[in-house]
């Protein structure tokens, strides 16, 4: 195995972004994360405020772009955060644009860089030609226009509009922001009674600053016409308040806040003006695939916003949880009869679905479990090359249509709302039974096959190369996929495929075959703005074995407690059972009756002369759990040692489909068990998971971000969570209640990446591993552990759980106050 050392970067909480913040305290970001040496070594960050990288890592992690890309910031302001894209993204050109001359000017004398410029104008004047721009950033913007221009949707639709004029075929635009509520929803916001310390907006309580802002509001027209209703309620429990007001301008007030500093001059301003509908409409009317949109949350910021002073519901009285600190949008432009989106339309009406499900006995305890089967077996290759610059880049399949990730919620709301186009981007996937005819032994076999099916052309004696393999689910879906590595000569042009599988057929895009860096794959998966993890693991794992840096930015807020766990497993006892015999799982008569076949019309419908149109539509059969919701949280626990050495809690279990391809049915993984329908938001499941694993509610930490466990045959959504054990009491009941059989070193766990395993497991171990062991993380293991097993942790593939905050209230805030 190689040493390749892996580069983590860990993120902290989105802070208070308040000018005094940004210009009193210029830190240099190697005092800040000494984890990042890729970035605090580059000097062109030097004093760059680190929520400033953080906020230009984001936003490029959104924008998977091509080297000599051309990208324009909208309204750039003092420029730093353009600065900050351009210094990370080297070889892709950044244009910042300002309607301020002096901002422009500073800019220029501040920031400099060969692919950087800035110059001063509106969007909507002529200064670079249509059709010129590859990508355009609205980060924070679009209120700005919406508000100076007496709250005009127009401003903003006619600005969309001329950025959609300027982009390429293909091109993206970046929007973060806030969306509106309903205009008819109202909420009711409750607040610990306590006494201002005074009449200056610094010393008011937030009852009193509620009580104001409801008279202040809207300054920009005479005071008649000022506020918004709000009416006092029967308070709920003793030294409380309640209030009832507008969903809007209560995100409105939790917005600003806390940002006292900034309240005169933010006052006029409207954060929030168009619903996520209204953008989606309003996209889609020029054409625009909108590929991802998705509110993003940051648990610090809502702590600091939130806490205990402060509590949201909706009229009836549920509890909202902690609501979302930005809104962030990708729409890409298309031409005219391109799809725009995939979506479920209608059950068919005579059901006839060809997946089968096979009911298995394990004869040890007499437990039936039900397995689905398409009868599909698939290798994944994931084509490479190494640039001169070292760079490592893959050639993905994107656009593939992927119906299955726009079915109609069943049993379960959207926890995270995120949404998708349902235009995805995976390894090149093809029958397996195309390589059982194939001699991988011979150069010419591999040539004539990578020509005719991938329309790509290997280097001159390169074969392919074995890489992982994943069982989906291991527990109920009959597939196992292989992994092939193959070293090509980059093309001069993008492609579409030669080999699609039947599951994507049939719709009116095929998708293309495309160079993209694997890193910008990495920074999109870490986002959610690709929804998967077995791409991450196959790029991952090969970052490995070429020994190439790659940077994976990490944060986990747990706090482990020392603790000696009572049962602990050594890695070479878990291979030991891998490689033993044993085919306890027996095909059984009928079916358990715990998933449920369906098959439903799914329509791909794109522009038609200005219109919506339906392109193309077909049958797709899935499947759902009969009785379980399609939201799955997998939790790994976390403990450690007093020596300082970071535990792993697992579940060895036998499974039925590692039986079928291996002859043993035996496989490690995390406890996972279905969120209930009930649970709406983040707050609500990691109170549940803090009740079932009988630990505080600070016990509980999210690992990533959502993805599909397997969206070619179902839509289920995976959770990953952390959890630290050291609440429970005591780790018999954890393990008799949550099947948590043993212990073992998290800086072990890595290995079985290089084995047959469940994805979704080494997924969420690996984003563990590098919360748990980085430096500077609190789950860190001690300094003498950690310089002890340098060597270990330099070897590790990790995964990227690229917690980002990026929720402000102000384009000036966040562009000079970090």
């Amino acid at each position: 195995m190689s040493s390749a050392p892996l580069k983590a970067v860990s993120i902290a909480s989105e802070g208070d972004f308040s000018p005094k913040t940004a210009h009193s305290e210029q830190e240099d970001l190697s005092a800040l994360d000494p984890m990042a040496p890729a970035i605090t070594q580059n000097p062109l960050l030097k004093g760059i405020p680190y929520p400033i990288i953080r906020s230009a890592w984001f936003t490029m992690a959104h924008l998977v772009l091509e080297n000599g890309s051309k990208v324009l910031d909208i309204r750039c302001q003092s420029g730093i955060k353009t600065y900050a894209m351009a210094a990370l993204n080297p070889d892709i050109e950044f244009v910042g644009i300002d309607r301020n001359p002096s901002l422009i000017e500073q800019a220029k004398e501040q920031y400099s860089l060969p692919n950087l410029t800035f110059m001063s104008g509106d969007i909507q004047e002529n200064f670079v030609p249509k059709g010129s721009i590859d990508a355009i950033v609205n980060s924070f913007t679009l209120h700005e226009i919406y508000s100076e221009n007496n709250c005009s949707e127009k401003a903003v639709t006619d600005s969309l509009e001329r950025q959609f004029e300027l982009l390429k075929n293909e091109g993206y635009v970046f929007i973060q922001g806030h969306v509106a509520p309903a205009e008819d929803e109202y909420a009711l916001i409750e607040m610990p009674e306590e006494p201002s310390k005074g009449e200056l907006i610094e010393e008011l309580s937030e009852i009193d600053l509620l009580i104001l802002y409801a008279e202040q509001a809207r300054p920009r027209d005479s005071e008649n016409y000022r506020g918004f209703y709000l009416e006092e309620l029967p308070p709920r429990f003793p030294r409380t308040r309640l209030f009832r007001l507008p969903a809007k301008w209560a995100q409105e007030f939790i917005l600003r806040k806390d940002n006292r500093d900034a309240w005169f001059s933010e006052l006029h301003k409207e954060y929030s003006f168009f619903t996520r509908h209204d953008f989606s409409r309003t996209l889609r009317g020029y054409g625009a695939r909108i590929l991802y949109s998705a509110p993003h949350w940051d648990e610090q910021l809502n702590k600091q916003r939130f806490g205990k002073k402060l509590r949201l519901f909706r009229e009836n009285g549920d509890p909202v949880g902690a609501s979302e600190t930005s809104f962030v949008m990708v729409a890409q432009k298309t031409t005219n009869r391109k799809s725009l989106t995939l979506q479920e339309r209608k059950p068919c009406r005579q059901e006839n679905p060809n997946l089968r499900i096979i009911a298995m006995r394990n004869e040890h305890d007499g437990t039936i479990l039900d397995v689905v089967s398409r009868d599909m077996h698939i290798t994944e290759i994931l084509p490479y090359r190494v640039t001169e610059q070292g760079r490592l880049h893959v050639f993905v399949h994107e656009g593939i249509p992927r119906g299955l990730i726009n079915t109609v919620p069943r049993k379960g709301p959207n926890i995270d709302g995120k949404q998708w186009s349902g235009h995805m981007t995976e390894a090149l996937a093809v029958p397996q039974e195309y390589f059982e005819e194939l001699d991988t032994t011979h150069f010419r076999s591999t040539l004539n096959f990578a020509q005719d099916n991938l329309g790509l052309k290997p280097e001159m004696g390169c074969l392919f190369e074995d890489g992982p393999g994943f069982y989906p689910a291991p527990d109920c879906i009959d597939e196992h996929i292989d992994t092939k590595y193959l070293r090509v000569n980059s093309p001069k042009k993008a492609s579409e495929p030669k080999v699609i599988l039947d599951e994507a057929e049939r719709f009116s895009t095929r998708g293309r075959i495309r160079e993209i860096d694997a890193q910008q794959i990495l920074n999109g998966i870490g986002v959610g703005f690709i929804p998967t993890s077995r791409l991450e693991i196959q790029i991952l794992a090969l970052y490995e074995r070429l020994e190439i840096d790659y940077q994976a930015w990490a944060d986990c807020p747990l706090t482990l407690k020392e603790e000696e766990p009572e049962k602990t497993t050594k890695l070479q006892e878990i291979i030991a059972k891998l490689a033993s015999d044993d085919m306890r799982f027996k095909e059984s008569k009928g079916a358990a009756g715990q998933l449920k076949a369906m098959q439903s019309v799914f329509v791909d419908e794109g522009q038609d002369q200005g219109g919506v149109k339906g392109l193309a539509s077909r049958d797709m059969d899935f499947f759902l759990s009969e009785d379980s919701s399609m939201n799955t949280a997998v939790v790994l626990p976390l403990t450690k040692k007093i020596n300082g050495e970071v535990m792993a809690g697992i579940v060895e279990q036998y499974l039925p489909v590692p039986q079928r391809y291996k002859g043993n049915g035996y496989t490690v993984s995390c406890p996972s068990f279905p969120l209930p329908p009930e649970i709406t938001n983040f707050d609500m499941a990691r109170k549940y998971i803090a009740d079932k694993f009988e630990v505080p509610v600070e016990c509980v930490s999210r690992m990533g971000e959502s993805y599909f466990s397997h969206i070619g045959v179902t839509p289920q959504r995976i959770f990953p969570f952390a959890v630290s054990t050291g609440g429970a009491s005591g780790w018999k009941k954890v393990g008799r209640t949550h099947g948590v059989t043993t212990y073992t070193p998290l800086y072990r766990l890595y290995r079985l990446l290089y084995l047959d395993n469940y994805y979704s497991f080494i997924k969420v171990v690996a984003m563990s591993y590098q919360a748990a062991l980085g430096k500077d993380s609190a789950l860190s293991a001690n300094v003498s552990f950690s310089q002890k097993h340098a060597d270990r942790k330099g070897s590790f593939v990790g995964m990227s759980d690229m917690s980002y905050s990026s929720g402000t209230s102000s384009k000036k805030d966040y562009n000079n106050d970090g």
